[in-house]
């Protein structure tokens, strides 16, 4: 089972804003790596493990990262070059809060993507080509996509990182959510498979026809050829030498359907380290608690009254709470309620009775890694996928948040609670925890760049 606490991360030199491609190929003891993500902080830790883990072997990692996470990055030891728009930013564009951004993406992303993501490439795309010079290999996430546009201008290779199963748009294992409802769960004859392949065919079209004219105008600017493929799905093109999943293959194995080259390396570790100790003393005054969380995005779009929520379904079933409310305003004190803004989920999932989250593919990784019972209630994006995956697996129970009431809530926690099977859970967490996907992804890289030295 995963120990309680966790060793610290160490310190690391990190990676300096980029001196000049001279001294930078001098510095490089193998070819230099350049990442880049987008997103919340389940994009970002994997980012950040992956690249402490090309340090601890020698490779020079060129992380590049959006303006506010930079700040996140030095406390892991790591420095980054920030480029592109920060959050404030971003909501000034767009006219709208953060809670209100978030909402609108989950619902459709194209929008930010027209609007925002890929105007602001104009801007960013220098400081990521300037990156690619002296490098190996570049290799990025979904929203990174100016990562792929500057490793084809500077014919790199380029190594998507897919943080999410449902990225995969397979036909033989379909995603379950928005966009995917009309697909067939057992895709068990031809018919179905066939089926399932046109609804897929749509999505691609109903991409393209919102994404493939401002991509080519940015793609015209760069002087690089139209795209032929489905703009942020076909990422890379003919130098893709190999895709990235981040995930267990005993979360999801990869069907054979799946983009070319994809292999499951495993979920990078989140940030380590111990407890407060007055969080420590609080768990170990009393009971294992229900952890509640809905992540750092979306904290506010479950109901004003999410937290409320939760906590009476905690009550009901005679369990303390440790509540990570993030931005929004804290619930009201009480003892057997332990609120806090937020939290390392790594030395605090194991000591959960059962963890309430939105079913983010980071905080996922985590609560599979402790073993723990889930209770999903996923907002939007791939979290209903891998609300569906955790429930597959016999390790949760789900309800949108709309239908998140104490009334329905509380016969399916006290069904799973008597149901589950702790001991094969346990042994799950023990094979999860055994993998590093981020020193696995990183010899990959390593591997993608010693080619090109």
């Amino acid at each position: 089972m995963t120990d309680k606490r966790r060793t610290p991360l160490p310190r690391r030199s990190g990676v300096s804003r980029f001196p000049g491609p001279d001294e930078r190929n001098q510095r490089a003891r193998r070819g230099a790596i350049v990442l880049t993500t987008v997103g919340s902080l389940g994009d970002l830790y994997p980012i950040l493990s992956i690249a402490a883990s090309l340090e601890e072997m020698g490779v020079e990692t060129r992380l590049l990262l959006s303006p506010d996470d930079c700040e996140v990055a030095r406390s892991w030891g790591l420095l980054a070059t920030p480029v592109g728009p920060s959050r404030a930013q971003v909501c000034a564009a767009m006219g709208q809060t953060e809670d209100e951004m978030a909402a609108a993406f989950f619902r459709n992303p194209l929008p930010f993507l027209r609007r925002v993501a890929i105007p602001s490439m104009t801007d960013v795309m220098p400081e990521i080509e300037l990156a690619c010079v002296g490098a190996a290999c570049v290799a990025g996430t979904f929203l990174a996509f100016g990562g792929a546009f500057a490793a084809e201008k500077a014919r790199l290779p380029y190594v998507p990182l897919q943080l999410q199963p449902l990225l995969t748009y397979s036909a033989l294992q379909p995603a379950r959510g928005p966009g995917f409802d009309l697909m067939a769960r057992t895709p068990d004859n031809w018919i179905k498979r066939g089926w399932n392949r046109a609804i897929l065919s749509g999505l691609r079209c109903v991409i393209g026809l919102g994404l493939r004219a401002p991509v080519n105008r940015l793609r015209t600017d760069l002087g690089l050829p139209p795209f032929a493929g489905t703009p942020l799905v076909d990422v890379g093109g003919a130098a893709v030498p190999l895709r990235l999943g981040l995930w267990s293959g005993t979360f999801a194995t990869v069907p054979s359907d799946a983009p070319p080259g994809l292999r499951a390396v495993g979920f990078p570790r989140s940030p380590l380290g111990d407890l407060p100790r007055e969080v420590q003393d609080w768990l170990d005054a009393g009971s294992p608690p229900l952890v509640i969380t809905l992540g750092s995005v979306a904290q506010g779009l479950a109901g004003s009254d999410f937290y409320g929520r939760a906590i009476a379904l905690a009550r009901a079933m005679g369990l303390r709470a440790v509540v990570l409310h993030g931005k929004t305003p804290p619930p009201a004190s009480a003892p057997d309620i332990l609120a806090l803004r937020g939290l390392s989920h790594a030395p605090l999932f194991p000591q959960a009775a059962a963890i309430l989250h939105h079913g983010g593919i980071g905080t996922t990784g985590e609560a599979l890694r402790a073993g723990r019972p889930q209770f999903v209630v996923p907002i939007g994006g791939d979290q209903p996928d891998n609300a569906a995956r955790l429930s597959d697996l016999g390790l949760a129970v789900s309800l949108s948040p709309k239908r998140f009431k104490p009334a329905r809530a509380v016969p399916l926690m006290r069904n799973l609670l008597d149901r589950f099977d702790y001991a094969a859970a346990s042994e799950l967490a023990e094979h999860i925890g055994a993998e590093d996907g981020a020193r696995a992804a990183a010899l990959q890289l390593a591997q993608v760049a010693s080619l090109r030295d």
